[in-house]
Parts: structure tokens; C-alpha cells; sequence
């Protein structure tokens, strides 16, 4: 097996692939359903035709730039195991701040309480299925433009047993969403500029889905249309919490300054150290 990873080190390098050793080893775990550790515990095992085939496929998608996660059909995120598709955006490491940032939001909640969470643009579901997981008595609303994308998050429910605390909702925004007050409202959506996208990586821009991504002119479309809006569906005193671009900050606090309603506005950084979570208070 030795022998084939080190080829297959050397192929992802060639082709110009980042991290060529940890992709080469994520592959070879995925393919063979061992631990990365295992690969290197087990360096004499023989592998078999069958699995020699199932690996060059994947390492000739990788080179391609098909995204790991799309050749694995899944991604961790939160140390949980989440199904991915072409049809969601891949789970982020950056987006566990938004999370943590919306569970230092709840912690106030006790298991005598109930929170009612509103996420819009579930995508894969990984942040609606985490609340549901780590906040006590959470109910969760997820919604999505797109049925695709809502049948994946419901797959995640389903591996991760929150299907009880989860209602799926096929909304675009608010327009399906009845008119009820939720103690936080969370989102991480679109915010490239339009102009941007084809600067974007092609293992983003060929393979993910676009309208996960495109934020319109100003890649501020959504905040617009979310912030003013929320307030007809946040209890006084609920949160809301937005994922961010690393340039975004100034511009998305200004539209909360703006709508009047909310305060105790804030900023937080990334563990790379760029502007990534917004979150304010309904007055």
C-alpha cells in the first residue's frame, strides 16, 4: 500500500494539488474505509485490483478538481460526519465560529426552556442539525429555495437522529415561513460578489452550486433582504447571527446600524483571523 500512496502523492503534485500527502491520504481512507493513522499502521497490506481501481478513479476526479468531498460524498464539520452532494455547499471549517457563536447565544437556555432557531439556507443542514444536537430543547426551522438541497439536510437529520427537532421548510427567504417569533435567526448565506466568481477556485466555482454563493453586485444581496426583515420574526431580545465575507464586516454592520431595531452589533474573527460572524440583538 506504501508503494501506491507514494505514487499517488506524487500524481496530486504534479497536477498541482495543494496538500498532496493529506489528500492523497483522505482518499485512500475514504476508498478503503480506514483511518488516516491506519494507512501508515498497515503500510505492507496489498491492495486489491478492485480497490487500486476504485482509488485511481478518485485521484483522477481529484485532479480534475472535483472536490474531495463531493468524490467521498461527505465532509466532517463539527467532528460529525455530514452527507455531501453537488447540490449543497461543502461545510467550511470557518463556519464552526458561526456555530460557536450561536451556541455562546443560547447558552442561557436551560433544559426547562425551549428555543425556537430559524436557519435560513440550510444547504447540507450541518448548522440546523449541530443546534439541534448542542442546544437543549431546540426546535429547529430550516429552510431552502431549493427541494435538492432540503433532501440532503434531511438525510443529515435522519444519520444524526434530530429528525424530531428539525421541520424542513422549501422557502425562498421568508416567503414561506408563517409569521412567528423565534428566539434566533442564523445564516450563512451567499456573499461573492458576482463579479467575483470566476476568481474563485475551480474546485468551488465548476462544482459547487452557484446560487450558494453568488451574493449579487455587492455580495450583500441577502443581508439586505434578511436584516430589515427578521425583525417581524425575533422576539425582543433574540439574536441573529450571519456568516460574513473577510471584507464584509463594515458594510453588514451598517445595515443592522441601519435598521434602528437592533443592538449590541458585533464582530467576530475567524481562528485565521478574518471578520467572519456578525450578530446583533433585537432591542
Amino acid at each position: 500500500m506504501k508503494e501506491f500512496l507514494d505514487w499517488s502523492i506524487n500524481y496530486l503534485s504534479e497536477a498541482g494539488i495543494d496538500s498532496p500527502r493529506m489528500e492523497a491520504e483522505v482518499l485512500f481512507a475514504g476508498a478503503l474505509n480506514l483511518c488516516r493513522e491506519e494507512i501508515y499502521l498497515r503500510p505492507d497490506r496489498i491492495l486489491t485490483d478492485f480497490e487500486k481501481t476504485i482509488l485511481r478513479n478518485f485521484l483522477a476526479r481529484r485532479v480534475l478538481r472535483e472536490p474531495v468531498a463531493h468524490i467521498l460524498e461527505r465532509k466532517e464539520f463539527w467532528s460529525l460526519d455530514f452527507k455531501i452532494t453537488p447540490d449543497v455547499l461543502i461545510p467550511r471549517p470557518e463556519t464552526e465560529t458561526l456555530v460557536e457563536i450561536l451556541l455562546s447565544l443560547n447558552v442561557k437556555n436551560t433544559i426547562e426552556l425551549s428555543s425556537r432557531l430559524l436557519e435560513i439556507g440550510t444547504g447540507s443542514g450541518a448548522i440546523a442539525v449541530v443546534a439541534a444536537l448542542e442546544i437543549p430543547n431546540c426546535r429547529v426551522t430550516a429552510t431552502d429555495q431549493f427541494l435538492e438541497a432540503l433532501n440532503v439536510a434531511r438525510l443529515n437529520a435522519e444519520r444524526h437522529s434530530v429528525t424530531d427537532k428539525i421541520n424542513f421548510v422549501q422557502s425562498d427567504i421568508f416567503s414561506e415561513i408563517p409569521t412567528e417569533l423565534y428566539d434566533c435567526i442564523v445564516s450563512n448565506p451567499p456573499y461573492i460578489r458576482t463579479s467575483c466568481l470566476n476568481d474563485l477556485m475551480p474546485d468551488v466555482i465548476d462544482f459547487e452550486p452557484q446560487s450558494a454563493l453568488d451574493g449579487g453586485y455587492d455580495g450583500l444581496d441577502f443581508y439586505k433582504q434578511i436584516i430589515p426583515e427578521a425583525l417581524n420574526y425575533l422576539k425582543k431580545g433574540g439574536a441573529i447571527v450571519f456568516e460574513i465575507g473577510e471584507k464584509q464586516a463594515e458594510d453588514v454592520t451598517s445595515l443592522f446600524y441601519g435598521a434602528s431595531d437592533y443592538e449590541e452589533i458585533k464582530v467576530t474573527k475567524d481562528y485565521s483571523g478574518y471578520d467572519r460572524i456578525v450578530s446583533a440583538r433585537k432591542k
